[in-house]
């Protein structure tokens, strides 16, 4: 019962400047760690450090620019870090590097939690007028944002980081610019958005199987037995929030599908 009473006082906070201020703040930290990390580290290294200070730079501005679905981007870039970090205290043990990152992201997380903050941001009547948006759609349109967007930072270190050989590049690459522009067209609401995030899930789940493009177009990843044995558990992570993402508007495609003459 007190943490109840605690969680309510905490949703109760007001405060919301202040609390995005503290999230750009996070999200400042972030944008000039990975671009100074672009800059001092090997050069197979800068597209990925780049794409990823891309990201929280998009996050910033979209923030402090009140975008409706600023909250939504920023928490799903907060998830994938307070995850990453959990995971990386576990298996590496206690690193203070680590607790900061991970932590830098659950404060994001919890500045950015609570029904004032939802008021402030996808609540506005502007753009839920523009595109006709209830109740429902918007928190259908929430999830698909947030999960898409906490699976961006394994699609890009997936696809632009260096490896041992260039096995599944072509595969990597194409998920990265699938969900990338799958979640643009999200965003812009348009249904190729959601085209996009399903190849890119597909095509995220192949490369966790550590299959070639031509089994993908053979179908060798449904028949194969031994596929589930070789999953990349980072990727594979990935191609579950992608699925996950798209799921809230498979209903929605499928009665207008249905509807079509």
């Amino acid at each position: 019962m007190d943490s109840m009473k605690v969680m309510e006082r905490l949703r109760a906070i007001r405060l919301e400047k202040e609390r995005v201020a503290v999230s750009l703040l996070s999200l400042s930290f972030f944008v000039f760690l990975y671009t100074l990390a672009a800059f001092s580290s090997p050069a197979a290294w800068r597209p990925a450090l780049g794409a990823m200070a891309l990201c929280y730079g998009v996050a910033f501005l979209a923030l402090a620019s009140q975008w409706f679905w600023a909250r939504w981007f920023a928490s799903g870039l907060a998830w994938s870090g307070t995850t990453l970090g959990i995971v990386s205290l576990v298996m590496v043990g206690w690193h203070p590097m680590l607790a900061v990152y991970g932590g830098l992201h659950a404060l994001v997380l919890g500045m950015l939690a609570g029904p004032n903050m939802v008021a402030r941001f996808e609540m506005q009547a502007q753009w839920r007028e523009r595109y006709a948006m209830d109740d429902f759609a918007v928190a259908r349109l929430r999830r698909v944002v947030t999960r898409a967007s906490t699976a961006l930072p394994s699609l890009i270190f997936w696809a632009l980081a260096p490896r041992e050989g260039q096995g599944l590049w072509l595969v990597s690459a194409l998920a990265m610019v699938c969900g990338t522009a799958g979640l643009t067209g999200i965003l812009r609401m348009r249904t190729w958005g959601v085209l996009g995030l399903g190849v890119s899930a597909l095509l995220t789940l192949a490369g966790a199987a550590s299959l070639p493009l031509s089994s993908l177009a053979a179908g060798g990843w449904i028949r194969s037995v031994s596929w589930a044995g070789n999953m990349r558990p980072g990727v594979l992570f990935s191609a579950i929030l992608l699925l996950a993402a798209i799921a809230p508007l498979a209903g929605a495609l499928r009665r207008a599908w249905r509807s079509c003459p």
